[in-house]
């Protein structure tokens, strides 16, 4: 337990630490991101925007897809609020606003066949997953 808390706190201080620097690199990125967080583009798991993405996570693994569109509507602004120019944060904003546009009948679909949901579910899950999550895959992908 106490290694994990260690863990978790280093990984959010260099969360925080990498969100803090700046840079003038465009935030477009051809390669896919990873459904882990790298060091450089750690969780902001304590966000108020991944508090309702993860949320919005729950709702779409509980196939309630109404109630994910409004998490993904409800974090957007603060997914906005929150971004900081870095690539990451500009990736988060981006993949919150597929899934808040996604209507909620066309998810079960997407999750099975879109390359742009896959890319937005391993952006979110990458930066967004609780900090005591141990496996980087939603459990809920097969609708």
């Amino acid at each position: 337990m106490r290694t994990s808390v260690v863990a978790a706190t280093v990984l959010v201080l260099v969360a925080l630490t990498s969100g803090c620097t700046g840079t003038d690199a465009p935030r477009g990125n051809d390669e896919a991101p990873s459904a882990t967080p790298s060091e450089e583009a750690a969780a902001v798991v304590d966000s108020p925007a991944c508090a309702e993405v993860r949320a919005g996570i729950d709702a779409f693994n509980q196939g309630d897809f109404e109630g994910t569109v409004e998490h993904f509507e409800d974090a957007l602004p603060l997914a906005e609020e929150q971004d900081d120019g870095s690539a990451a944060a500009g990736q988060l904003v981006d993949a919150v606003r597929y899934y808040a546009e996604l209507r909620p009948g066309r998810y079960p679909e997407a999750a099975r066949s879109s390359p742009d949901f896959a890319r937005n579910k391993a952006i979110t899950l990458g930066q967004c997953m609780p900090v005591d999550y141990e496996d980087a895959e939603s459990p809920g992908t097969d609708v």
